[in-house]
């Protein structure tokens, strides 16, 4: 299950696409086309493919539906890639009713209703249209196991407990285009406290049920793939921490949105490096160093950065006419090297300015006792020692009394002492001191109960949990700034066994049959989506958890969004008092 690869297939479906009348001429074959998107598939394609790729398959023009003074160029073919919206609908109503093109292939990313195809064919009047497809991609692909909906907490809920009617509907369409590229018919399960998952099941179960002949008749397995729906406030400590891996640090501090990373706002940038694009598929450097800790990236961009000088130094002897043949051969090459070279240390430039501007070294070391750790007063003492430094960003004390209190959070008391302590720093605001309230009232008792019940982790695994965290720490159980693991952790040594708890993660009345029971073996394929959104944390051990389990299980992890730690916490402040 490489989303990469399904991203492969359904490009190249797009990008040869033929008419379907039989033996096309040579020419037809030939013929230069035109790519026409629209806002959501303008980054689908952008994530997935390079200029150069679609160069090589005659595509010379991308444009999009929305824009109205294209010009007219009837020798081109038209591939229209759009999402089957009811504001693209309008457009490509538009377009048929005075085409541009001589010839129209339009593939959209999800299902299309009947009613949208026939208005579609009553305004074709002239007959344009040679060919109309599904092909299902209505989601982001991020990383090779990871894929995001980008669709913000404050579209998707009418409050913390119920969906938005819109935000439901989207999200179901797009988690069963996701299922449909990876040609799966899952049993779905979801987490037995949460309401959102409980809903997002029944709305996705009735649309596989309802379009089960028609595309999801999908041969029988012997262990049926399994969807897990995990809401957010499962594991509310994850995206409070400090992450300290290159991905996750670009998304902390600079921001990444569908692969561009945004540098403009950095001192003296190259106005050629303002903004930039960062995928592990086509950049072999971020690739290699994306769950890399900062000082394991240190040593990596260092030795990136000589090879890049014995290159340089190499091509730079031209002394014949075979050097001059040799340097003209690897000059793509070169600029590439060179191209992502700067690119990557611009990044990191900018990541160590922000780490010294900020000092969190300090505020991450604690964070992370206090995650590790239950009652530990050396812990408590260091933590006041920081809420009193007026030094320390207030966003970071706020964010370190929301950890205490989550996983210490026994303790009136101390908590109290919390609370005056903020209330008594000058540049910590109010609303910081009431939203901490709001979150011990939404997290406080629940999350500890919740942390006894199911989650405990050392002395409950089996020697196979114990060498997969033992894998995941990836030797650093010296780093003091990576010593927290995901709740998602544990849920995936537990279906890697087969032994999920009941209580803790139900199945629909209609799926009950699907599978029986626990006699069936794990599932070889296993889809974790997480509502609320997921960070790229929890997508690192899911990384490192299909490396160690390859050839036995395989695991896709994705969100509703991908979110940061401020964007976490900025969630919680928009849920208003009535909903908690």
């Amino acid at each position: 299950m490489n989303l990469f690869t399904v991203a492969d297939f359904y490009i190249n479906r797009l990008v040869n696409s033929q008419a379907r009348s039989s033996n096309p001429s040579l020419i037809e074959q030939n013929r230069i086309k035109a790519l026409i998107l629209d806002k959501d598939t303008t980054s689908t394609i952008s994530m997935c493919a390079t200029q150069s790729e679609l160069l090589n398959h005659e595509i010379y023009l991308v444009d999009t539906i929305e824009n109205n003074n294209r010009n007219v160029m009837r020798h081109l073919k038209c591939l229209v890639y759009v999402k089957p919206t009811e504001e693209t609908i309008q457009a490509l109503i538009r377009e048929l009713d005075n085409p541009r093109y001589g010839d129209y292939h339009i593939f959209f990313n999800n299902t299309v209703t009947k009613s949208q195809l026939e208005r579609l064919a009553e305004a074709d009047s002239m007959e344009c249209v040679s060919k109309v497809e599904e092909i299902f991609q209505d989601y982001f692909i991020l990383n090779e196991d990871l894929f995001s909906f980008d669709l913000p907490s404050e579209n998707l809920f009418y409050n913390s407990l119920m969906w938005d009617e819109v935000g439901l509907t989207d999200c179901t369409k797009s988690l069963t285009s996701l299922l449909l590229s990876l040609k799966l018919r899952p049993e779905i399960r979801f987490d037995a406290t949460s309401r959102l998952c409980g809903k997002l099941a029944k709305e996705l179960s009735y649309e596989i049920n309802h379009n089960e002949s028609s595309l999801f008749d999908f041969p029988p397995m012997d262990s049926p793939p399994v969807l897990v729906l995990l809401d957010r406030k499962t594991d509310p400590l994850t995206p409070l921490l400090q992450p300290w891996t290159y991905q996750s640090m670009i998304s902390e501090y600079i921001g990444v949105k569908r692969n561009m990373v945004d540098l403009s706002n950095v001192p003296d940038i190259d106005k050629d490096l303002q903004k930039v694009t960062l995928s592990s598929r086509q950049d072999s450097f971020f690739k290699d160093t994306m769950y890399l800790n900062f000082g394991e990236l240190g040593d990596k961009i260092k030795k990136y950065v000589d090879n890049y000088k014995e290159k340089t130094n190499t091509n730079s002897r031209i002394n014949s006419i075979e050097d001059i043949k040799n340097f003209i051969e690897k000059y793509p090459e070169f600029r590439k090297l060179s191209g992502s070279v700067a690119k990557h240390m611009a990044i990191i430039g900018e990541l160590d300015r922000q780490l010294q501007m900020r000092d969190v070294w300090e505020v991450s070391e604690v964070e992370q006792n206090l995650s590790v750790h239950k009652d530990d007063p050396e812990d408590f003492q260091d933590l006041v020692k920081i809420l009193e430094n007026s030094k320390i960003d207030a966003y970071y004390k706020l964010k370190l009394a929301c950890i205490y209190a989550l996983r210490q959070g026994n303790d009136n008391s101390q908590l109290n002492e919390i609370v005056q302590i903020l209330q008594n720093q000058p540049l910590v605001p109010v609303d910081d001191v009431n939203l901490f309230h709001k979150f011990r009232r939404i997290f406080g008792q629940n999350q500890a109960a919740d942390e006894s019940r199911y989650w405990e982790r050392d002395d409950l695994l089996t020697e196979l949990t114990k060498r997969f965290n033992s894998r995941m720490r990836n030797a650093d159980s010296g780093n003091v700034f990576m010593q927290h693991i995901p709740k998602i952790s544990k849920l995936l040594t537990d279906f890697s066994k087969n032994k999920v708890p009941k209580e803790q993660f139900k199945t629909l009345e209609e799926t009950e049959t699907f599978r029986g029971a626990s006699a069936s073996p794990p599932s070889q394929d296993l889809v974790v989506f997480v509502v609320g959104g997921v960070t790229f944390e929890e997508a690192r051990f899911v990384h490192e958890f299909n490396q160690t389990m390859e050839g036995k299980m395989r695991v896709i992890l994705g969100g509703t969004s991908v979110v940061s730690t401020h964007e976490y916490m900025e969630s919680i402040r928009q849920i208003s008092g009535s909903d908690i």
